[in-house]
């Protein structure tokens, strides 16, 4: 499933590449609402827009700016929709079933006060409720919108340049090695277990 929604996306660029801007600031926005963004799995899509770059789909720059734009207009509705509704979002019915998420955010964003914004942004289990909290909790606005834009400038190239360098990785590799890959896996994930195992001893 997942799967195919990444090709969807992939193909909506290619076919409509005047469009790739707007597609990938609906992305990063999407990934990045409260609840929607504890569900789409961010990293992987991200990864994938960043491997678009590397072949030349997309620009590095307009791309990075469309999804750090996306990212932080995303937050910005979450942290929206806290001031406005408050407590209420507790009563939210996917809330009552997994209170911890709230519980974690509302335990990061103590800890951390208006820097819980920029280095939540790259904790992936509560990445998308810290906006949310720090809207529930009244964070004043001139506080949320500087730290809010600065986090969005470094998560998108954080979460696009993996995909990127993978990209460049796989174009430079030799095809008959491609053919092979599933023996490269099994060899790291021999190696990490021997690793894991030593560890222990």
């Amino acid at each position: 499933m997942f799967a195919d929604f990444l090709n969807s996306i992939t193909e909506l660029i290619h076919q409509y590449p005047t469009w790739s801007g707007a597609i990938v600031f609906l992305v990063a926005m999407i990934e990045s609402l409260a609840i929607i963004g504890v569900i789409v799995p961010g990293v992987a899509i991200m990864f994938a827009i960043g491997a678009l770059i590397s072949n030349g789909t997309l620009d590095m720059t307009t791309t990075v700016l469309w999804a750090a734009a996306g990212a932080s207009f995303g937050d910005g509705l979450s942290y929206a929709i806290g001031r406005h509704y408050d407590k209420k979002i507790y009563q939210i019915s996917w809330f009552k079933k997994n209170p911890n998420v709230l519980e974690k955010g509302h335990v990061f964003f103590e800890k951390y006060g208006i820097f819980s914004i920029l280095i939540g942004r790259f904790v992936g289990p509560i990445r998308a409720v810290i906006p949310l909290i720090a809207g529930i909790l009244d964070m004043p606005l001139k506080q949320y919108v500087p730290i809010n834009i600065i986090a969005s400038l470094l998560w998108a190239p954080a979460y696009l340049f993996p995909g990127l360098l993978f990209g460049d990785a796989i174009s430079t590799t030799p095809s008959y090695l491609l053919d092979y890959w599933p023996v490269g896996v099994a060899i790291i994930l021999i190696v990490a277990l021997l690793i894991r195992q030593f560890k222990k001893t």
